[in-house]
């Protein structure tokens, strides 16, 4: 959640170019509830049934630190029209872009808002 953190912290910075920072959780409702409370700029999806994730193929099978299945860290950005401009997803499940990074993608693949 530190990176969630980040990413409210910089809400001005996405808010001035028109972009939503959307979260997708493998929590149920009440688990996203409690999320979007922490961060109010952002916005939580709960998909507690894994549809979104496996449609996208986002499922990375036992890296929770449970032992269970979550969500690999991809950055995906999506123009107005629902286009998929851009996606990253590393190589180490660890690695996370900083806010700068996604604003950078942000500047070069969705200028003026997309």
């Amino acid at each position: 959640m530190i990176e969630l953190g980040q990413l409210e912290a910089r809400h001005q910075d996405f808010d001035s170019r028109h972009v939503r920072v959307v979260a997708v959780s493998l929590d149920g409702l009440d688990g996203s509830t409690k999320t979007q409370n922490k961060f109010p700029h952002l916005v939580v999806v709960s998909d507690k049934k894994k549809s979104l994730a496996m449609a996208a193929e986002l499922i990375a099978p036992q890296h929770s630190p449970a032992g269970g299945d979550t969500v690999a860290p991809t950055t995906v950005l999506i123009d107005r029209r629902g286009e998929v401009r851009w996606l990253f997803r590393p190589d180490r499940f660890i690695e996370r872009l900083s806010p700068d990074q996604v604003l950078e993608a942000v500047d070069e693949q969705l200028p003026a808002g997309g």
